[in-house]
């Protein structure tokens, strides 16, 4: 062994440079088990710290997440920029409360069947987009949230004849999500899976297709992946992830409207990934996070600062908000807080070093 080789060893390499694909895809990295450990200790005592309306925005947040990862493998990995998750979650919510609260399915069928049918409304809309550019796929989906949210409109109206349908409270065998403690443990769990789910797809063979048919069709045709296979199976994932959300939140609400699928509620969780970073799933849950906390931030800022609005007023500043949002994290930080957080911790990493590591993404 060379004095060379010795002074390399001992001076280590940059905890940022990969000199593998193993070390580029894996999860953990070495000190990931004691943020892990940090962050389920937190997880456990959170519902017992916190007040019931904290406690309720964490469990809105959490759904949230959910349907922003769903998303993001569609409009961030796949890059085919979609419209319609207000849709994907009506669906998901109706296609629940019509087997759990008016035939009286159990909760883990409705949840099951709420994800398959929101892919197989994925796979109806993504088959026409096969043949469309970007701009006219997010017109396709936009057509497709006015045709689903018409459709469980009249439903609503001829069908249920009444204002929603109130959802039956979900039993899991062993306890009873009638409160939002138990509702935030079960919403973690599976906030936690899809999570993981979405992070070995972004790995996988078929997430690895998405990024190269987003990069260039014709050089990914041309290295053999089936283009229509790959953007359908983005669109089915997507939209079932998505309608799995929306089953969740009827669930949680207790009541189920057409009215709460609107085209606001599309583009505040397109304004999710956008805010938190298009194609991570780190930004999508601090996307979710930062704009399910924030209408309640600027009514908290402007009643203290003795500004009194009514409810219509209340929303404008909302999509002021979420407009003005949109527009400086796409003029200034196009990779959303994903970006900023992976420089703070680089920098944190790199400390008392200033240069700029080779490999600071996942």
């Amino acid at each position: 062994m060379t004095v060379l080789s010795i002074q390399r060893r001992a001076m280590g390499r940059p905890p940022t440079l990969h000199t593998s694909y193993r070390q580029t895809f894996r999860l953990w990295r070495g000190k990931e088990w004691a943020w892990l450990l940090a962050g389920i200790t937190v997880a456990v005592l959170w519902p017992f710290i916190v007040n019931a309306f904290w406690l309720h925005l964490s469990n809105l947040a959490l759904i949230a997440v959910v349907a922003t990862v769903g998303l993001n493998l569609l409009s961030g990995n796949a890059r085919l920029v979609s419209l319609g998750q207000a849709a994907f979650l009506a669906v998901g919510g109706f296609a629940a409360g019509i087997l759990g609260a008016q035939h009286g399915f159990p909760f883990w069928v409705c949840l099951l069947t709420a994800a398959v049918a929101g892919a197989l409304v994925g796979i109806l809309v993504g088959v026409p987009s096969l043949r469309l550019k970007v701009v006219y796929v997010a017109i396709t989906t936009l057509a497709l949230h006015f045709a689903i949210t018409t459709m469980v409109s009249i439903y609503q109206v001829e069908a249920v004849r009444a204002h929603g349908i109130v959802m039956p409270i979900p039993d899991l065998g062993f306890v009873k999500l009638g409160d939002s403690r138990p509702w935030f443990y079960f919403l973690l769990v599976v906030t936690v899976l899809v999570i993981l789910a979405a992070l070995n797809i972004q790995r996988s063979y078929l997430g690895r297709r998405w990024i190269a048919v987003a990069d260039h069709e014709v050089a990914a045709r041309s290295a053999g992946i089936n283009i229509a296979g790959a953007k359908l199976w983005a669109f089915a994932i997507s939209s079932a992830i998505v309608s799995l959300a929306g089953a969740l939140g009827a669930y949680y609400e207790g009541v189920l409207t057409a009215e709460t699928y609107d085209i606001q509620l599309a583009i505040v969780y397109l304004a999710m990934i956008i805010v938190g970073g298009v194609g991570s799933v780190l930004g999508s849950v601090l996307g979710a996070v930062l704009l399910t906390l924030l209408p309640y931030m600027l009514d908290f800022a402007m009643k203290a600062g003795g500004i009194a609005l009514s409810g219509g007023s209340l929303n404008g500043i909302h999509s002021i908000a979420y407009g003005a949002l949109i527009l400086l994290f796409l003029l200034f930080e196009p990779l959303g807080l994903a970006a900023i957080w992976y420089r703070i911790r680089n920098a944190g990493m790199l400390w008392p070093l200033k240069y700029t590591p080779l490999e600071a993404k996942r």
